[in-house]
């Protein structure tokens, strides 16, 4: 009998987590054992396909319900799944990551889902669940639809362009792939989906459509503030109280800007037009905060120099 998995133990997060902590422990953890970060490490890859199938239940309102109804407990009393799964996906993208741009990145979809994954949802092919389902061609619009998450910099978001992805799919007891080119629209943000018509399954002359969810990857330098950015510019103190010219990461290229005189720690410069695009055409701000860092190790010139403004 398949065991009983955790998935709150595997995200790290209580059960009374809401969407937004799970989705922050999700994607840190994705990112350490991202197979891109660890190629060939067969124990990071089993655990990148754990931690996706935490996120596929913990994150579907339906799904979670029903894994918290049944519990540990599960096997003793469980009630089958219904036909098709619950709360199904349409299309059979089952693990999913986005590359980071250029020929050949893009997804990489790993095996089945665990036995007891299955065991609760359904296993896909033979009820349609994650996989494409259906018996003779008689497939709605909606089983040839596929669905796949695309993971984006915040860089990606601001340059746009096309990014060319190779990916793989299950198809009944098949395996495909599929190369295709995605230009990324103005305006994009986090949750945004990129509809591609005619990129799903085909079937009896007709094709549906692959629907791309976009997630942007945490980057250690930015925060982001709807069409805004935020980044720490940590400057020295003689700098701060004398003005100075320093440099500051944004999209596309670090900036200098002009600090002005008696710039206190917390002090927010607005830099017009590096923040992220809009669809209308326009872009959003990049505020840089000033925070003061002074050396670990001063010479002793400099500690003679700190004394006597000590003592003015």
């Amino acid at each position: 009998m398949p065991q009983y998995i955790d998935y709150y133990a595997l995200l790290g997060v209580p059960k009374t987590a809401g969407e937004a902590e799970i989705k922050s422990a999700y994607r840190k953890l994705a990112l350490k054992y991202h197979p891109d970060r660890n190629q060939g490490n067969k124990t990071a890859e089993a655990k990148f396909k754990e931690i996706n199938e935490a996120y596929e239940v913990l994150s579907d309102t339906k799904k979670r319900a029903m894994y918290d109804q049944l519990g540990p407990d599960w096997q003793s009393g469980r009630a089958a799944p219904p036909p098709g799964g619950v709360g199904q996906r349409p299309g059979g993208f089952q693990y999913h990551y986005g590359g980071q741009g250029g020929p050949g990145g893009g997804f990489e979809q790993f095996g089945d889902f665990s036995d007891f994954f299955k065991s609760i949802f359904g296993g896909g092919e033979a009820q349609g669940g994650f996989g494409f389902g259906g018996m003779g061609g008689q497939e709605s619009r909606s089983q040839l639809d596929m669905e796949a998450e695309l993971d984006l910099s915040v860089e990606d978001l601001f340059r746009g362009g096309q990014k060319q992805l190779s990916f793989s799919y299950r198809a009944g007891r098949k395996v495909e792939s599929r190369d295709i080119n995605v230009k990324l629209p103005k305006g994009l943000r986090d949750g945004a989906t990129i509809r591609l018509r005619g990129q799903g399954r085909q079937s009896g002359g007709r094709s549906g459509d692959l629907y791309l969810k976009i997630r942007l990857l945490p980057d250690p330098r930015y925060e982001v503030d709807g069409d805004d950015l935020k980044v720490k510019a940590d400057v020295f103190p003689w700098d701060a109280a004398l003005g100075a010219e320093i440099t500051v990461p944004a999209p596309g290229g670090p900036v200098k800007i002009k600090l002005p005189q008696g710039s206190a720690s917390g002090r927010r410069l607005r830099i017009a037009g590096r923040g992220l695009p809009r669809k209308d055409g326009g872009h959003g701000d990049l505020y840089a905060e000033i925070r003061l860092y002074l050396p670990e190790k001063l010479s002793p010139r400099q500690l003679e120099l700190m004394k006597e403004l000590r003592d003015a």
